[in-house]
């Protein structure tokens, strides 16, 4: 649970500084191509928890993280490892199961339900959102397409690039999807078509 709540306080200061961006940005477009049509609130409140969770993502999962040494402001680490490198489907379930065994409960919820919880949202948020997002596969393609882009720009950061992140990143999405597809009736009058 602390390391959520990490997770959380370090994701902070990235939707402070994307929240007035997207209002703005979102204004503009808004006045410019929406004069005289009624705006929906409710579409537009999604579209922002939206922006504002794939800010949270992106903080914890691409952004490298920055240090001052010397008065300069330098990236952490970055550069190519392939020893963080695992390309065998399934081996960080398997270790996950042996350090369960051991005690270590929490690798559990970070590594497997962390994974699978990060793209939940991802894959509920698109057909709720957009139409064309209610095809499943395009849906659960994009959730895919992604994570395999977040583990592909993690191979120069200070993190593992592990084929397990995809797959159970890639089922949350799939989670996501059945969720939105079980409300849906509830969550019509939020989605227009565009």
């Amino acid at each position: 649970m602390e390391q959520i709540i990490g997770y959380t306080f370090d994701m902070l200061p990235f939707l402070l500084v994307m929240l007035p961006i997207y209002v703005f940005v979102r204004g503009i477009y808004l006045f410019r191509n929406k004069k005289g049509q009624s705006i929906q609130l409710l579409r537009e409140f999604g579209l922002l928890l939206f922006v504002l969770y794939l800010t949270g993502v992106a903080s914890q999962t691409i952004v490298p993280e920055f240090v001052i040494i010397n008065n300069k402001l330098q990236a952490v680490d970055l550069g190519f490892n392939p020893d963080r490198i695992n390309l065998e489907p399934f081996n960080k379930i398997i270790e996950t199961q042996i350090l369960v065994e051991n005690g270590h409960i929490s690798y559990l919820f970070i590594e497997v339900f962390g994974n699978i919880c990060m793209f939940i949202p991802i894959g509920f948020f698109l057909p709720l959102l957009w139409d064309k997002f209610k095809n499943p596969f395009l849906t659960v393609f994009v959730c895919l397409f992604i994570s395999f882009s977040i583990e592909t720009i993690q191979l120069i950061l200070p993190r593992g690039t592990d084929v397990d992140d995809i797959i159970l990143n890639t089922s949350g999405g799939l989670i996501g999807y059945i969720l939105y597809s079980v409300q849906k009736s509830r969550l019509k009058n939020i989605t227009i078509q565009v």
